[in-house]
């Protein structure tokens, strides 16, 4: 018997300037950052980022409860930037007893994370009463070489880099330890994968953007020296990756890996460009595992909205025949199910032809498509808070007039912040 799983849509219009997937840059810059939309960069000019040091920017991250919000950090200070118009903002001191932050990001309960090489510590700032908190303490592995660092949303540890280095500051603990050493230069840029989990680095010297797997296999996304003088990775609102530095360039970097695609040069500020913010992403879901053919051709499963906790996602599959019945399958797992390694062929169980199943059948949902072929399969579904900072996963079938009577559908990893 299937278990249906209610469906709330919900509906917001949000007034902003800055769009999902706009690309919002910082460097060596006293009151300058950038917003990148497709190959055009427009400029924005503060009244000057208020450190206690030089106020040199290095870090930038997006706001996932405003568009147009960027938070940017360096020597000195933490602030927020309000993007009001082309070219126009204003900006606001949040603390100014940072060191030098490196990296920023965000943890699974709204805090700020600091990778602070003028402390040498990790530190968490809180938004909601501006407390500032150091999340390690005492003599560390880095010594005083921390470069970068960013919250792993998986395992709730922090990732950092230093020099050929990476280490990690389990959760709860104090005191860091070394993970993977030999990567040849400075570590630059942590990031994650939505999918695998896997950690990804920028890595200066040997201009290298690596995989590393969470057994600590190394491999390199791109070819070597194919992202001159990497300072900067983040993953983009599609799932590719974006990276950067040098003088200035950007480039995109498949999801999956190969040779990056030059953007544009970054002009605001002039020169190397020290981090990379893509606005509206907060979570995503990258496709992954096969699917087979439906009536009018290959069923391909794609996710929209904003995967934040809390936000409404369509998960739409395509190629189906009119009023056929459809089923949503979630699951918190796509390597298992009741024993059975994922992804399963189907094909000697029900006769299909190439299909599989790519997750573990916990929940599942059911609706008829509409009347005319093709047709798309088409749920939407409230993420529950309980997600946050969580994996979920989803995949379509549909029983329709094919080899088994069914199509199956690739599969979706949901990464909710």
């Amino acid at each position: 018997m299937l278990r249906t799983l209610p469906f709330l849509l919900l509906s917001c219009t949000i007034a902003a300037q800055v769009q999902v997937g706009d690309i919002a840059v910082t460097g060596f810059s006293a009151n300058q950052f950038g917003l990148i939309r497709n190959t055009t960069v427009t400029g924005y000019t503060t009244p000057g980022f208020q450190g206690s040091g030089t106020s040199f920017a290095h870090a930038i991250l997006a706001d996932p409860t405003n568009l147009n919000v960027f938070w940017l950090a360096g020597d000195g200070f933490l602030g927020t930037a309000t993007i009001t118009g082309t070219g126009t903002s204003t900006y606001a001191l949040r603390s100014n007893a940072v060191g030098f932050a490196s990296q920023l990001s965000w943890d699974d309960t709204g805090g700020v994370v600091i990778a602070d090489s003028g402390t040498g510590q990790v530190r968490r700032f809180d938004p909601t009463n501006n407390n500032l908190i150091d999340l390690s303490t005492g003599t560390q592995p880095w010594g005083t070489d921390l470069n970068a660092g960013a919250f792993d949303p998986l395992t709730g540890d922090v990732i950092l880099g230093g020099d050929a280095t990476i280490y990690r500051l389990a959760r709860g603990t104090t005191t860091a330890t070394t993970w993977i050493t030999g990567l040849g230069g400075y570590v630059t840029a942590i990031a994650f994968d939505p999918l695998t989990g896997d950690v990804m680095a920028s890595v200066l010297t040997v201009n290298r953007i690596v995989r590393i797997t969470r057994a600590g296999v190394v491999s390199d996304l791109s070819p070597n020296g194919s992202v001159p003088g990497p300072n900067a990775l983040t993953i983009d609102h599609n799932g590719d990756w974006v990276s950067g530095g040098g003088t200035g360039q950007v480039y995109r970097i498949p999801y999956a890996g190969g040779a990056p695609t030059f953007l544009v040069n970054n002009t605001s500020p002039f020169g190397p460009l020290t981090s990379l913010a893509v606005a509206g992403r907060r979570g995503d879901a990258p496709a992954f595992g096969p699917s087979c053919a439906a009536t009018a051709g290959p069923t391909t499963l794609r996710a929209g909205g904003t995967f934040r906790n809390g936000s409404t996602v369509t998960l739409v599959s395509t190629n189906h025949a009119g009023m056929a019945f459809g089923v949503l399958i979630l699951g918190l797992d796509n390597t298992s199910h009741q024993g059975l390694a994922l992804p399963y062929l189907l094909d000697p169980v029900f006769g299909t032809a190439g299909c599989r199943l790519n997750v573990a059948i916990d929940a599942t949902a059911t609706r008829i498509t509409p009347a005319s072929t093709p047709a798309n399969l088409s749920f939407a579904l409230q993420l529950p808070t309980v997600l946050a900072g969580r994996r979920l996963f989803a995949q379509h079938a549909c029983f329709e007039p094919v080899a088994g009577g069914m199509a199956w559908s690739n599969g979706i990893a949901l990464h909710v912040f």
